[in-house]
């Protein structure tokens, strides 16, 4: 009994083992640039958490393989699930975009001005050696301003070759169009004319 719940035991660890072997993970998130500037303290976001369709919402990469069909890959998976990779990457590219510090979670600076910025993912596409695709509509707020929220929407769809890591790569570079668009907006708020990017 004890000697059939061993084997058992190394056979579920050897299963596991050959599967994490051959996985890969991938993230959303940019490589650091160097020659981006610090932020310079004039502006605060607080980034919401980003919201995903149930389809997507998992940490396998979902590619699409037709016109109907979907599949998760159960050996490439990304580094941190969907939506917390997503608002990683928004962050980082819209703080970098505006010259500004994230300060979700914290308490902010007095003085200096805070935007409340959310990004509803609508449509996150993969379709492997073809494109990455993202729509998404964001709701950009200045708390301490009685102005309606500014609300738009956007689509970006880079093209991805090769592999996986070109996929991932395609959506971290349509994930940044989408950052710059938002970034504009909140640009447009600061100067008194609300407008969604174009």
């Amino acid at each position: 009994m004890i000697m059939t719940k061993k084997r058992t035991l190394l056979l579920a660890i050897a299963l596991i083992g050959c599967r994490s072997a051959g996985s890969r993970y991938y993230t959303l998130v940019s490589a650091a640039d160097d020659k981006a500037p610090m932020a310079s303290g004039e502006l605060q976001l607080d980034v919401l958490p980003v919201d995903v369709p149930p389809d997507v919402d998992r940490q396998e990469i979902v590619v699409r393989e037709g016109q109907g069909e979907v599949t998760p890959v159960d050996t490439r998976s990304w580094i941190s699930p969907l939506p917390r990779e997503l608002r990683s990457a928004f962050s980082a590219d819209l703080t970098r975009a505006l010259g500004a510090r994230d300060i979700a979670g914290i308490t902010p600076a007095e003085g200096i001005p805070v935007f409340r910025v959310k990004l509803d993912v609508q449509r996150f596409e993969s379709v492997l050696g073809k494109h990455a695709l993202i729509e998404a509509v964001s709701t950009v707020r200045d708390p301490a301003a009685t102005a309606p929220a500014l609300v738009c929407s956007h689509r970006a769809k880079e093209a991805a070759t090769g592999d996986y890591a070109g996929l991932a790569e395609a959506h971290q570079r349509a994930l940044a169009a989408i950052a710059a668009q938002v970034a504009d907006e909140v640009r447009a708020i600061r100067a008194g004319a609300p407008a969604c990017s174009k």
